[in-house]
Formats: structure tokens, sequence, C-alpha cells
């Protein structure tokens, strides 16, 4: 006996791994980001007009999460002022929204307007570059935040969708 040990054969990827491997390789199709940009943009144009729900906050907010969690992988780089203008904006509306102890539509600025609208922009431009990992792991990071500071997690119901 020579004292080595027997030769043990290398993982060698199946066809399902390397199909795997190809699609979160690959770029999101105009229909992926037309799915995700189509309830922010409602929520935009409802934040825009003064009618905006507590829901439709928490939909423009999230996706400002989303993009800076994707500006933070430092795939699309450059953006965080953008990002941090819109996540103040937010914020303020939320506070004058909420000073009736219950959520009230309020009217925007015209500088929040333009800081919300910018980076809803901006979010498309960023999924637009991203592979389908890069997203997937920005909004896993965007999630585990969420619960890790008590909230909860709450699927976009699709349009139509009872």
């Amino acid at each position: 006996m020579s004292g080595r040990k027997p030769r043990r054969p290398r993982w060698l990827p199946t066809a399902e791994t390397m199909k795997l491997a190809s699609h979160r390789a690959g770029r999101l199709s105009q229909a992926e980001v037309a799915e995700v940009m189509q309830p922010l943009r409602q929520a935009f144009t409802a934040l825009r007009e003064g009618v905006a729900t507590e829901w439709q906050w928490s939909i423009a907010a999230s996706a400002v999460n989303a993009a800076k969690a994707i500006e933070d992988q430092g795939v699309v780089k450059g953006l965080r002022g953008h990002l941090h203008a819109a996540d103040q904006a937010l914020h303020a509306i939320y506070t004058r929204a909420q000073a009736a102890a219950a959520w009230r539509p309020t009217p925007l600025h015209w500088h929040e307007i333009d800081s919300i609208h910018t980076a809803v922009d901006l979010h498309q431009f960023q999924l637009e570059q991203l592979a389908r990992g890069e997203a997937l792991r920005a909004i896993d990071k965007v999630t585990a935040e969420i619960r890790s500071t008590g909230g909860r997690v709450v699927d976009v119901p699709a349009e139509g969708a009872a």
C-alpha cells in the first residue's frame, strides 16, 4: 500500500446547474423590469397627485431601499445622493401624513416630487443593468433588513388580482 488516499472524482456541473447559472447571470427582460416598475410608477403618480395611501407610500419607500441596496452592491454606482434625497423626501411625506395619528394623504412640495421622480427613473435604470442574481441578492438584503427591524414583508399583488 502506498498510503495515499483513493482518488475522488471532482464534481461536474449538470445541465440543470448550468441552466440555473445561465438564468441567474442573464439580465432582467424588459417585461420583468416593467412588472417591477408598474406598481412603483402607480405609487409615484398617487404621491404626486396628493392622494397616496400608506401602502403606495410604502411601495415607493421599499423601491428606494432596494435601489440603495443595489448601489451598495457596486453594480450601478454614483446614485447615492439622489437616492438619499428621495429617502429624505419620503420620510418628510410620511411625517406629514401621520401627523393626525392616522394616514392622511398629503400634497407634495416640488422638490419632493422631483427627488422621488428621479429615484424612480434611476431605479429603472439600475434594474435594466442588473443580472437576475444581482437583483435577487438586493431583494434578499432589503427583505432581511425589514424583518430585522420588526417589519413585515408583503408581496405586491399583481394588477387585477384579488
